[in-house]
């Protein structure tokens, strides 16, 4: 029975030598290696592909991109897997071209990957208005055409000079663009002539013999409205006094005028009317001013 025994046992040991020596051998360890990189390059391609996949469709938050050049919110939102579309441009007075001043979806709205943002931005060329598109203007008040050209039009208006004339004072007499003078008592309707959004047009307008005139009321109106009504109504401007928070005079908000103003107080032409300002609009003031008596 011994030598039975000791034959397995021999056959064993000889199966545990050959077993040793056959994971010792160059050939399994390369092999081993090259499954042990084979498997760590598949967990990397499946956390991969698993990242991608629960990702794709997710939605994203739009950022705001009002307010900044077409080429840099380009980049920006190619970096966030969004599509720039221009849907339209608009001149406007002041700034500069290719900025965007409004967009679709708005700014925090979520979307998904490669949405399209359609975006409206300024453009350099200033868009033509035909003349005989704007308002009758020969013998009209002077401060209402100029709030329609302003707020309809965005057209400023600058008195260039005034004339004695036997009708009531403050009337256009001629208006003059670009040194042509397109209107005036024997041209009353130019054919086509064009003007630019933005741009000014001048007029000659008439007056009385009187030294006397109301007193406009100034208070919450802007100094460049208030500069153009001071001329309007042949008064001065005076002493200008700004307060901490005003950055732009020409945009800041009288606050006091001196004299005051009072309902049917008579000034003498050429009287000086001292002004106080502030940056921002008064809470008092109304949305809409509704003129100063002179309309």
């Amino acid at each position: 029975m011994s030598e039975p025994r000791a034959t397995l046992f021999d056959r064993l040991k000889s199966w545990a030598n050959a077993f040793l020596h056959f994971i010792s051998s160059a050939l399994f360890i390369n092999n081993l290696l090259a499954l042990i990189g084979a498997s760590f390059v598949l967990i990397l391609f499946v956390s991969w592909w698993l990242r991608c996949y629960t990702h794709h469709g997710q939605e994203l938050m739009i950022k705001n991109y009002v307010g900044i050049l077409q080429e840099d919110a380009r980049e920006d939102a190619e970096d966030h897997s969004f599509q720039l579309v221009i849907e339209d441009s608009v001149f406007m007075v002041g700034k500069p071209p290719g900025l965007i001043i409004a967009q679709n979806p708005v700014a925090g709205s979520k979307v998904k990957e490669e949405r399209k943002i359609y975006v409206t931005i300024t453009k350099q060329q200033a868009d033509m208005i035909p003349f005989a598109s704007l308002p009758m203007m020969y013998g009209k008040e002077i401060n209402v055409i100029r709030k329609i050209l302003k707020q309809q039009y965005k057209i400023d208006c600058e008195i260039l000079s005034e004339r004695y004339d036997q009708g009531p004072p403050n009337v256009i007499l001629e208006v003059i663009y670009e040194g042509d003078t397109l209107v005036n008592a024997r041209r009353k309707s130019p054919k086509y002539a064009q003007v630019s959004k933005g741009s000014t047009i001048q007029f000659v307008i008439s007056k009385d013999v009187s030294e006397s005139v109301q007193m406009p009321d100034l208070v919450c109106q802007p100094l460049a409205e208030a500069d153009f009504l001071l001329k309007a109504n042949r008064l001065t401007l005076g002493d200008i006094y700004l307060d901490e928070t005003v950055t732009n005079r020409q945009t800041a908000y009288v606050i006091k005028q001196a004299p005051p103003y009072t309902n049917g107080l008579i000034a003498t032409k050429g009287d000086t009317i001292s002004l106080w300002l502030t940056q921002a609009k008064p809470a008092r003031c109304p949305e809409t001013m509704q003129g100063n008596g002179n309309d």
